[in-house]
């Protein structure tokens, strides 16, 4: 036994012999040199699980080049699948070209509803002011 002498390492999934051992990544939960062989298909499985991502809104999981990012007025962090990003478009659109209220086509003048009425949208005149009368 000289001074360089090196014990024979094994793999610990496959547990063959190994030239050169790789070191896990401590995410991977496996104590002990790995193969090549091993390496990779540990470290393909774990690409993997980080390419799939769940919608925001209805939690169906896809890949991540699948998944659409949000606008950014709509205040939403995450991401959505193409189904739930058409209706969140469509659900904003329709906010800001009708009343919340009555449901009229807004023009060119939209008017804002203040914070203490608890109204989520725009409103046309005639809503805005009934809303002022009743709650000032």
């Amino acid at each position: 036994m000289g001074l360089f002498s090196k014990k024979p390492t094994i793999c610990n999934i496959c547990k063959k012999e190994v030239s050169h051992k790789h070191k896990p990544k401590s995410e991977w939960q496996i104590e002990g040199p790995l193969c090549g062989d091993c390496y990779v298909t540990q470290m393909k499985k774990f690409y993997e699980l980080s390419l799939r991502q769940k919608c925001v809104t209805c939690g169906m999981e896809k890949d991540v080049p699948d998944l659409w990012e949000p606008r950014y007025q709509w205040d939403m962090t995450g991401l959505l699948c193409k189904t739930c990003f058409d209706k969140k478009d469509l659900e904003f659109k329709n906010q800001k070209s009708f009343c919340t209220v009555c449901h009229k086509k807004l023009g060119m003048i939209r008017y804002n509803p203040k914070k203490h009425w608890v109204l989520d949208g725009q409103l046309c005149k005639e809503c805005w002011n009934v809303n002022k009368a009743k709650m000032d």
